[in-house]
């Protein structure tokens, strides 16, 4: 786990001294569904995200992100909490603005005793000089266990 972190500090480290023109830094809100196991016990996820993204060429980028997303319970089911990911992928640029990714890293609950698991994201979306938006797969796994949400990110770019 240390490892994975030092890893993930280190992308997003490079990031920031990268070149102007070539790096890109952007904030925003996520909204997740949780589906599967994790849809009956919890009804619905909001969070924010920071994000950096370079492009290592005009179709293919490394991105990192780092965010928190508190799920709410559903029936008085005991799943009320948060994740804090901290992630890094690369994505496909298949047109200037519409892409094909995937991330993957460590999502660190913040419920008592919650641990941390690993975490992946294939995700798709949208790119404008200005914003960007995403549909994913948010997925965590611990133990053999899968939990899981369909997520959607807006990111403003700074």
């Amino acid at each position: 786990m240390k490892k994975l972190f030092l890893v993930a500090t280190f992308v997003v480290a490079g990031f920031i001294g990268a070149q102007a023109q070539e790096f890109q830094f952007g904030a925003g809100i996520k909204a997740a569904a949780p589906i599967g196991d994790f849809g009956k016990v919890s009804s619905f996820g909001l969070g924010v995200e920071a994000q950096g993204e370079y492009m290592f060429s005009s179709n293919i980028s490394g991105v990192g992100s780092l965010g928190y997303t508190h799920y709410f319970e559903k029936n008085d089911s005991g799943a009320d909490g948060g994740i804090v990911p901290i992630l890094a992928g690369l994505r496909f640029y298949a047109a200037p603005e519409f892409f094909i990714g995937a991330k993957a890293g460590v999502a660190i609950s913040t419920s008592k005793g919650g641990g941390s698991a690993f975490n992946y994201l294939p995700h798709v979306g949208y790119n404008s000089e200005t914003f960007q938006i995403s549909l994913g797969y948010d997925a965590w796994t611990k133990n053999s266990f899968t939990s899981g949400a369909i997520a959607a990110t807006g990111i403003i770019k700074f």
